[in-house]
């Protein structure tokens, strides 16, 4: 597994596949360290991990292009499993560079909002920014098991690409639609929307236990579901 992850992270580093997506996240960070208006600093960081809910996840996509979509498109995957690669590790080791590169990603992005914020409009707490950043963290690792789930499950990474674009942008509004409309006794499951979550939990001091218990053990089972369902896939799938 650690050579798999060796030669994936130098292929990446080597090629600068995440270049622009990094840039951008930098970008970003930048944009909404500045716009800020009269915010008090923490809350600009608190208003600037809530918005990256949404373009955080999009700009994911350039990591299940360079993780998942070049082992199926260049075929990769085949020559790893002819070599003697075990199904199980190979899969596991890109789910491990997935989450890696997700935890890389928010932290370009968090850095560069708070160094601007830090420089604009003075200090706060870092442990505080800390916190919001790790209480989303198993949320957007469940995000990205989603991405996983589509690019193994989806042949087409270009068709895989625009699902995922779609869920993240319409996808929990018409949930949220569907079921208050036709499933009222479900509506439980309005509580467990993963984008939804990661912006409520950067005002996590402001919500119950039994809150927090809830979006974090929702994150959990959709992250699980995904995961099986993904190495089932995946496990099933013949590389000729």
């Amino acid at each position: 597994m650690l050579n798999i992850l060796k030669s994936d992270i130098y292929r990446i580093v080597k090629g600068n596949l995440c270049f622009y997506a990094i840039a951008g996240l930098s970008l970003f960070g930048l944009f909404f360290g500045i716009v800020r208006e009269d915010t008090p600093s923490l809350e600009a960081i608190k208003d600037g991990l809530s918005n990256a809910s949404i373009f955080v996840s999009i700009f994911m996509i350039n990591i299940f292009m360079v993780v998942w979509g070049h082992e199926f498109t260049h075929r990769v995957v085949n020559n790893s499993l002819i070599f003697g690669i075990q199904r199980r590790t190979y899969f596991y080791s890109k789910v491990l560079l997935t989450f890696g590169m997700t935890l890389l990603f928010l932290a370009v992005y968090t850095s560069a909002l708070g160094i601007t914020v830090w420089l604009t409009a003075g200090g706060f707490s870092l442990l505080e920014m800390f916190k919001m950043l790790l209480l989303q963290l198993p949320l957007y690792f469940a995000v990205s098991l989603i991405g996983v789930l589509l690019f193994n499950v989806i042949k087409s990474g270009n068709v895989a690409t625009s699902i995922f674009v779609t869920l993240i942008l319409v996808g929990e509004g018409l949930a949220s639609s569907v079921i208050s409309t036709y499933f009222s006794a479900a509506e439980v499951l309005l509580d467990t929307l993963l984008f939804t979550n990661i912006r409520l939990l950067t005002d996590y001091l402001k919500l119950s236990g039994q809150t927090v218990g809830l979006i974090f053990s929702s994150a959990v089972v959709y992250g699980l579901i995904c995961y099986m369902c993904s190495y089932q896939v995946f496990k099933a799938r013949e590389f000729k």
